[in-house]
């Protein structure tokens, strides 16, 4: 209704309390945002109108603590969705190539996803943008962490992913990985988001 209208901000809280607010005009590349929103607008039309008078109707905060995102990780799904709305990222798909991420997305991006920004960080970054569902960022982050994967031999992914099957061959292990690093962290995080409400991997 009208009174959707009138909301200007979505202020996101991460799981240390801090506080990240984002134009609505911004919010729509994330489906569980934009759910938010559709709920707060059709529970707005229900009660009276004496709240739109006193002007915190225009700021919805959601609270992001149950999913574990991290400050650092909500910074820039924040900067995203805000640098999106300017300059909305070149789309892509696989097969690539190049390994430089300039040559696919737009500078900005490549810089986003790749300055000061630590295997940890992009975990997060993934976690965080597959838990608000905003399609563009997963797919630039897990781009980026395949990347990473790319330059690397299978002895060092192992621990960066707690990896304990074991194939005996290398170059077997090698070609496996290879093979299957695009699918392979998206899939990792999205079992590990399962594995929040007592799922375990078989």
């Amino acid at each position: 209704g009208e009174r959707h209208e009138m909301v200007k901000n979505v202020k996101l809280i991460s799981i240390e309390g801090d506080a990240f607010q984002i134009p609505i005009s911004c919010c729509h590349l994330s489906e569980v945002i934009n759910c938010e929103l559709e709920c707060h607008s059709s529970e707005d039309e229900n009660e009276s109108s004496d709240e739109a008078q006193n002007g915190t109707d225009s700021c919805i905060t959601l609270s992001l603590t149950a999913s574990k995102i991290h400050s650092s990780a909500l910074r820039k799904v924040a900067d995203f969705m805000m640098h999106f709305e300017e300059e909305e990222m070149t789309s892509f798909s696989p097969p690539f190539t190049t390994e430089n991420l300039g040559e696919i997305v737009q500078q900005w991006y490549a810089d986003f996803i790749t300055s000061g920004v630590d295997h940890s960080l992009l975990t997060d970054i993934i976690a965080a943008a597959n838990f608000l569902s905003i399609q563009p960022l997963l797919k630039l982050s897990v781009l980026a962490m395949s990347i990473n994967i790319n330059g690397k031999s299978p002895e060092t992914l192992r621990p960066m992913f707690g990896i304990s099957n074991n194939l005996n061959d290398s170059e077997q292990k090698a070609r496996v990985m290879k093979e299957n690093e695009w699918a392979f962290e998206a899939r990792r995080q999205f079992e590990e988001n399962q594995a929040q409400s007592d799922h375990t991997d078989s």
